[in-house]
């Protein structure tokens, strides 16, 4: 009887012993690193290295306003004409012109988008003064050299080493010396 009570209760305190440790270790990687802020706390906390004004921070949140609806509206006109082309290419018997028409209209948009960009940086530094936009220069040169997670070669081009999500080929991360 002693020899079958050890044979059941071994493997019960093994397995016990098993969920104990990786509930530890799960608890431990569920917690957050200490000192990692998170967006709103690194904007707050560039407001007050840069030390804005409260009329700074009132044209830079109406500034980021009109530059959202600007993108909202561009990605709204794009999103129709891809709708109409993706419309035009299911139609063996389009009309080419109309095609071409469509493909002109949105190369205008996206030039338009990119310019528009361009003004947008110049009124964005308007806001500032010249020595708050030193230390804006100053912060950028030192991220330059960072890798984020979409740094060079890493997630920003997951193909690249060897990631397919594309149907009919390899599914995952491929295997092997072959990466493509």
């Amino acid at each position: 009887m002693k020899r079958t009570g050890r044979r059941i209760a071994i493997p019960i305190a093994a397995g016990a012993a098993m969920i104990l440790a990786f509930q530890a270790v799960f608890a431990a990687a569920q917690t957050s690193p200490p000192g990692r802020p998170g967006p709103r706390a690194a904007r707050a906390q560039a407001i007050a290295d840069l030390g804005l004004t409260p009329d700074q921070v009132k044209a830079l949140g109406e500034f980021r306003k009109a530059r959202m609806n600007e993108r909202r509206a561009f990605r709204e006109e794009v999103g129709r004409i891809r709708g109409e082309m993706r419309a035009l290419a299911g139609d063996p018997k389009a009309n080419q012109t109309k095609i071409d028409q469509l493909i002109d209209q949105r190369a205008r948009l996206r030039a338009e988008r990119e310019k528009s960009a361009l003004r947008a940086r110049a009124q964005r530094d308007e806001i500032f003064t010249p020595g708050q936009r030193e230390k804006i220069r100053a912060f950028r040169s030192g991220r330059q050299g960072r890798m984020g997670f979409a740094g060079p070669g890493r997630m920003a081009r997951p193909w690249a080493h060897g990631y397919r999500p594309y149907p009919g080929r390899h599914r995952g991360w491929v295997r092997g010396w072959r990466r493509w």
